[in-house]
């Protein structure tokens, strides 16, 4: 069997990470690779199911996006969609059944199987606190498969499609530059890309995306900036906002994303095979109340006392 090898590549996320704290970039980057063989180091191996905790938000979301995901290529393949009322239904049972194996801790047997941050550092959650959680899945899937944008993709023709909820990419010089693609169409000479959000804010920066998605337009479909409307559509408020990219933004992206592959490649000792410095040339944040947050706090900081915080999952 090939060796896997754990390529540099760039994403939206990555540059995050890096922004954040150069030690969770470790983890998340490099210091997992491996922890999902049978003789993985103990420490490789909890790093491995750390990094595939994830908080209720992110939980929630991914749910929406997998329900979103299975309609829309029911549609492109000519299969009828259930009712919104069996999709809540399946999808909350579904959620029932994750919450009690991740409860279990059964992730470090299966890390494949669903990981919340809140039961791996026994978060003090209420009840009604995860019953949000479950009602706000609800929410969004009902905003959406009654909206005016899901029934333009109904009707739209098959042969138009482009995208679906796939993990795309494109390359800037010689790295391969990741992004996810919720929806894309095409419509005459016109692109129209979809991404759909969960969260309960409506002030994200949303520019490095934006950049991202010309970027990758231009490369893939060979659709210049002032064809790709991009609809960013809120699916906890039902509010869409619509977006352009120009030429000089899309140039200024590749600018930037320059400059963030130099600041993570200047932490590689060999530049060919991404092998990074040592791990304590990583520095750590210091801030303890962003470490309460952090899926590595266990193997980082296990010092930590949930008590010493309050501590809010965002």
């Amino acid at each position: 069997m090939t060796e896997l090898k754990n390529e540099f590549s760039w994403s939206k996320s990555r540059d995050e990470v890096f922004k954040a704290c150069l030690r969770q970039y470790w983890f998340n980057y490099y210091g997992y690779w491996d922890g999902w063989l049978e003789n993985a180091p103990e420490r490789t191996r909890q790093i491995y199911v750390l990094k595939n905790l994830k908080n209720r938000y992110i939980w929630a979301g991914e749910k929406v996006h997998q329900c979103i995901q299975r309609s829309l290529n029911n549609i492109r393949r000519g299969i009828k969609v259930l009712s919104v009322d069996e999709i809540v239904s399946i999808t909350l049972d579904q959620m029932r059944a994750e919450y009690r194996s991740s409860n279990m801790k059964n992730y470090w047997k299966n890390p494949k199987t669903c990981a919340l941050f809140e039961h791996e550092y026994e978060v003090e959650l209420t009840d009604d606190q995860w019953k949000e959680t479950a009602n706000n899945v609800e929410t969004c899937l009902r905003h959406f498969y009654a909206s005016d944008i899901y029934d333009g993709l109904k009707s739209h023709p098959r042969g138009e499609w482009l995208e679906v909820e796939e993990f795309s990419s494109f390359h800037l010089d010689d790295t391969r530059i990741n992004l996810a693609i919720d929806c894309a169409i095409k419509e005459g000479d016109d692109v129209y890309l979809y991404d759909w959000k969960t969260g309960k804010s409506l002030s994200e920066d949303f520019s490095i995306q934006l950049g991202c998605y010309a970027l990758y337009a231009m490369e893939k479909w060979n659709v210049p900036p002032e064809s790709l409307q991009i609809i960013e559509y809120n699916l906890s408020f039902d509010k869409s906002n619509w977006f352009s990219v120009t030429q000089g933004e899309a140039e200024d992206m590749k600018g930037y994303i320059r400059g963030s592959i130099k600041d993570m490649q200047s932490l590689l000792i060999d530049l060919w095979n991404n092998i990074p410095a040592e791990e304590d040339r990583f520095t750590k944040v210091e801030d303890d109340r962003f470490s309460l947050r952090c899926n590595f706090r266990k193997v980082c900081k296990p010092f930590l006392e949930e008590s010493t915080f309050s501590y809010h999952s965002h």
